[in-house]
């Protein structure tokens, strides 16, 4: 009788044993067909995994394009100009679904009066964590200076949004904004300032303030966030600053928080770094069009390696791309969670697609290599890695059709 039950309790156990493992291994199956993060198998993974059985239609080389040949013939291209007039021209360009004319045969000198315009007063702009100069250049344009803080080659280790802003970044993003065919950053152009010669004979008070002498190199720490007098930004030894200057867009913005801002706190997760559902939840917060708009942002950020994205701005409804400046860190890492409401939601325009399709098959490369001293702000690794990137996109798409795929089969 003992030993009857004794056989009678060991089966149960064995049956209990295999519902149990049974139901786990049901429930890790459903979460990885879905395409659900699980510990065993990310998002990311996934992604990855459709990024090594790319179809080849990611990889052939379309035709030339001859909107963008041209945007970079417009961008090389310099005439005589009245400064003032060419102020006045790239303020028209300003609507709802632009910040520069792609078209203008004036845009090549824009960026040349962006570079060479004398400076006629110089101020801080306080507004953000850093230190940047807000300068007004003759012809009466306002223009923000973002100031080098490291060589093209210096990797910034760290999380995504690591380290001070990058000028060069500021400078690609416009360049991709306009292969991309969103021309919502504003333009931007390598230049060279004297603290010494060009900014404090026209400072304002409360920038001559944060000035002073190290040696023969004259230096400003500025007022924001960040900015320490121990850490200022100096002339070198030739009493230039190398740093971008950004045309200053004239209109009303709103600023939004990102529902993808991240925590900036080491170890807490932000919802949507928990929730693999998190799409529903913005879904119901905001429009079809806001949604769609982030999503172009996070592929365009994705590109820059710009994980900084924690608020952003409207002009009539249209978000801007603005505030580039922490792209370009490592060129060696691809933080592909920049891509969270790419794969979160499974949504894109066909006008995006389309568009990212034009750049594919080194396309992309090749069109950065022709733009204005491109090796000045970026180096090889960075475009090789903006490549990948791009192929990344493509898979991150695929990963969206099977997930969609499952979605209809089930």
């Amino acid at each position: 009788m003992i030993r009857k039950r004794k056989i009678v309790l060991l089966t149960v156990i064995i049956l209990l044993l295999y519902l149990v493992t049974t139901n786990y291994i049901l429930i890790i199956l459903n979460k990885s067909e879905n395409g659900l993060e699980s510990n065993e198998v990310s998002v990311e993974k996934y992604i990855l995994k459709k990024l090594d059985n790319l179809s080849p239609e990611y990889i052939i080389k379309p035709k030339e394009n001859v909107v963008i040949e041209t945007l970079i013939k417009n961008i090389k291209l310099v005439s005589k100009y009245n400064v003032k007039d060419v102020w006045s021209e790239a303020d028209s360009w300003v609507t709802n679904s632009q910040v520069v004319n792609v078209n203008s045969s004036n845009v090549g000198n824009v960026l040349n009066a962006l570079k060479d315009s004398k400076i006629i007063r110089a101020d801080l702009d306080t507004r953000g964590t850093q230190l940047k100069f807000l300068l007004t250049l003759e012809g009466n344009q306002l223009v923000v200076f973002k100031p080098k803080w490291y060589e093209i080659d210096r990797i910034i280790e760290g999380p995504v949004y690591a380290g001070k802003d990058r000028y060069g970044s500021e400078i690609l993003g416009f360049y991709l904004s306009l292969l991309f065919k969103k021309p919502l950053t504003p333009l931007s152009v390598e230049r060279d300032i004297s603290l010494s010669k060009d900014v404090i004979p026209v400072a304002t008070k409360r920038l001559l303030e944060t000035s002073f002498q190290r040696g023969n190199k004259t230096c400003v720490f500025g007022r924001c966030l960040y900015c320490r007098k121990e850490d200022p930004i100096c002339d070198n030894e030739e009493n230039y600053l190398k740093g971008a200057v950004i045309f200053n867009i004239k209109g009303n913005f709103k600023t939004h928080r990102s529902p993808w801002q991240r925590t900036y706190k080491k170890g807490k997760k932000a919802a949507w770094e928990k929730n693999p559902n998190y799409c529903k939840v913005v879904k119901e917060k905001l429009s079809k069009k806001r949604l769609y708009d982030l999503i172009d942002i996070s592929i365009f950020d994705f590109l820059l390696q710009n994980g900084d994205r924690h608020h952003y701005e409207t002009m009539d409804d249209t978000v801007l791309l603005l505030d580039n400046g922490k792209g370009l860190g490592n060129p060696l890492i691809n933080h592909i969670d920049i891509l969270a409401p790419l794969y979160q939601c499974c949504i894109l325009r066909r006008e995006t697609l389309n568009n990212l399709m034009q750049l594919r098959g080194g396309k992309l490369r090749e069109y950065l290599d022709s733009m204005p001293k491109i090796w000045d702000i970026v180096t090889k690794a960075h475009l090789i890695a903006i490549e990948k990137r791009l192929q990344i996109v493509f898979a991150t798409v695929e990963y969206c059709k099977s997930i969609k795929r499952r979605e209809q089969n089930v």
